[in-house]
């Protein structure tokens, strides 16, 4: 019997759109006009969320995407996509990742003859990453690698080695894994390397002839005993007229990291150093972090020198910034500074140095004099103090944590924070008619300040709102200072707030009620201190004390992409600290899985509330397995079978169930009585 032919399939290639991964094997029907742009974020589970600007409004929206409609999208892709209803509620549907995120995905390299393939520890992407041959010539089988993929139109993802993770920090291995996933970069380029070997370990008598040498000036770093990034020191003295004279200097890091050098690049992708446990991932290599820019004690340093005339009600009379050179006296730790202004604590030596002089305990004593009248005149104005407890983490010799704790902070903190925040205060005001960076704090939102001025009637506290001020905010921070939901309430009030951010333009700083403010005090671990430094030192260097026009405009095309990134990695850096510190919780908790603690009720949300053990450890309690109902006008909880009613801060008994690795999640269950 013959064969039936075969029809002709015709060859012209058609058009194919975004195609995902192959169990979605067909084409994707796309309606661009119908489309928005947004940024794809990953939630703990399988599905996620598009971050969005609205076009009529300019405000960030966002919408949930299952993970049937996410394609193969990963954390921080730019994606097209269609907005639906489902069930009467708005849900993202992906049509095309536009662009893919810089963010690594962690694995173990395999090598095969011409070829390598890269297995994922990423739970999101459940395939092998296939290596080109002619990207693998500095790499070995068993290479624990960061990858970033580059295309996905075929049966497994193409990616290329960014980052190798050493086999000396084995220890880290892991964290180092959740920093690469969540966009930081831990190894330098060798062509950055190569422009800090050039650097001498020395500061020239040449330099120092064109500096103003404050090396006879008694001058010291207060520090946290394990620091080596030593960006700021401090001299004092009174005046004959009662003032007082504070000196900030602050180490040079525009001297060593020319404008658009390699460092100064590598710098700006960084923004920031990112603080992980007892590591850190410095935003410059340790060499200056650690080494030539650090202001450690007996070594000659370059600095700019902020000098201020303080009144004896904290005004600043006048400022002066100028270069310089020092060499520190001390290097002291809050610890010792907090025993010197003690009373009756006995101090004999120093953590770093066992002489005391008495000129350096009549210049605490003026500082901490200083401190004292800087905060009455802070407060004044309507500076907002919020009181959270900050986590420190003790790890034994593998890494491993073995307690977690409210980190102390003493007033000696506070002491070098009004200093800080002077000198910050002091260069924003001088350097306003030049192109700058400033650290901006925009007034809260009326709707949100609503909401808030409604939990502080439910929760009886007697405060009235009477306007949108530092002030008046300041007054419901004295309010609820002795009310027994002052923890909640704090945490809500800040929730209320705007977010921070460096910005090209001032706005003004609402919680710190300063109509100018800058970040100019840590140019060792801040790329905005470093940029404006760049700037202060351009105009000092000038013979007209000036920018030129040409200089002028290029400012103002760079420094608003400066302030951008610098916010945007600042909030990647947060993110992934709390990332880190998840993950050392969940491996702490581990073995406690059943156990009971007592918890503070810290935050309610829809499907669950949120519980801090006194430890500072955070987990949920999920209301679908504790039988709970969610009564979001009376912010509270309630149990519909015992008639138990929660809510801010309650104190509740419950166990631990869950210790997921993978979500880096604690889930506890309510202990009912």
């Amino acid at each position: 019997m013959p064969q039936k032919p075969k029809r002709e399939h015709s060859r012209k290639k058609q058009k194919t759109f975004y195609r995902s991964t192959p169990k979605k094997n067909k084409k994707e029907k796309r309606n661009p006009e119908n489309e928005i742009h947004g940024i794809y974020k990953q939630a703990q589970w399988n599905f996620g969320f598009v971050d969005t600007i609205d076009a009529e409004t300019g405000k960030k929206q966002w919408y949930y995407v299952h993970e049937s409609k996410k394609l193969d999208a990963l954390e921080g892709d730019e994606v097209a996509f269609e907005v639906q209803r489902f069930r009467g509620k708005p849900e993202a549907i992906i049509k095309k990742v536009l662009k893919r995120s810089e963010r690594l995905i962690v694995g173990t390299l395999q090598i095969q003859n011409s070829f390598g393939f890269v297995t994922t520890e990423n739970q999101y992407v459940q395939t092998d990453i296939f290596i080109p041959g002619k990207s693998l010539k500095w790499y070995e089988s068993g290479d624990r690698v960061g990858v970033q993929i580059i295309n996905w139109k075929w049966k497994k993802p193409e990616g290329r080695i960014m980052e190798k993770i050493p086999k000396t920090w084995e220890k880290w291995a892991d964290i180092m894994r959740i920093a690469l996933e969540w966009g930081a970069r831990i190894t330098f380029p060798e062509k950055v390397m190569s422009e800090v070997r050039n650097f001498s370990d020395t500061v020239s008598k040449e330099e120092i002839n064109k500096r103003r040498d404050m090396r006879n000036k008694l001058t010291f770093t207060i520090d946290g005993a394990d620091s080596k990034d030593l960006d700021d020191a401090i001299s004092i003295e009174k005046t004959q007229e009662g003032n007082y004279k504070l000196f900030v200097h602050i180490a040079d890091v525009a001297h060593y990291v020319a404008e658009d050098s390699e460092l100064d690049r590598e710098a700006r992708k960084r923004g920031t150093s990112i603080y992980l446990v007892n590591q850190v991932i410095p935003m410059l290599p340790p060499e200056l972090s650690n080494g030539l820019c650090s202001l450690h004690p007996w070594e000659a340093k370059l600095t700019l020198t902020c000098e201020m005339t303080v009144n004896q009600k904290g005004h600043i009379l006048n400022s002066e910034v100028y270069e310089s050179v020092i060499d520190s006296n001390y290097r002291l730790t809050y610890k010792d500074v907090q025993s010197m202004i003690t009373p009756d604590e006995k101090i004999e030596e120093l953590e770093f140095w066992r002489d005391i002089s008495k000129e350096l305990w009549d210049n605490i004593s003026t500082l901490h004099e200083l401190k004292k009248t800087l905060e009455k005149y802070k407060n004044s104005k309507g500076v907002l103090h919020f009181d959270f407890p900050e986590t420190k983490i003790e790890v034994d010799e593998n890494e491993n944590p073995i307690r977690f704790y409210e980190y102390e902070r003493y007033e000696s903190h506070k002491i070098i924070e009004e200093c800080m925040i002077l000198a910050n205060e002091a260069v924003a005001q001088k350097y306003q008619k030049y192109p700058f960076l400033y650290r901006v704090h925009e007034s809260p939102d009326e709707e949100d300040v609503e909401k808030f001025a409604l939990l502080l009637k439910k929760f009886d506290v007697d405060v009235e709102l009477t306007d949108i001020s530092s002030k008046s905010f300041q007054n419901i921070l004295k309010a609820i200072e002795w009310n027994p939901k002052s923890g909640a309430l704090q945490k809500m009030l800040l929730r209320t707030l705007m977010k921070a951010r460096y910005s090209e333009k001032n706005h003004g700083h609402f919680g710190l009620a300063s109509s100018h403010y800058s970040h100019f005090t840590s140019p060792i671990r801040r790329y905005p201190d470093l940029q404006i430094h760049r700037i202060m030192k351009e105009i000092l260097q000038s013979e007209q004390g000036n920018i030129s026009i040409k200089r002028k405009e290029y400012y103002k095309e760079i420094l608003p992409k400066v302030a951008i990134k610098s916010s945007d990695r600042e909030v990647l850096s947060e993110k992934l600290e709390y990332r880190v510190r998840d993950y050392m919780a969940v491996k702490y908790m581990k073995d406690k899985v059943w156990e009971k603690f007592t918890a503070k009720i810290s935050g309610m949300i829809e499907k669950w509330f949120f519980v801090e053990l006194p430890n500072t450890i955070e987990g949920f309690v999920s209301f679908s397995l504790s039988g709970m109902s969610y009564d979001a006008e009376n912010f509270m909880v309630w149990n519909p079978i015992t008639g138990d009613e929660y809510t801010f801060w309650d104190e509740v008994e419950v166990e631990l169930i869950r210790a997921d690795s993978q979500t880096l999640r604690l889930d506890f269950g309510l202990v009912v009585s």
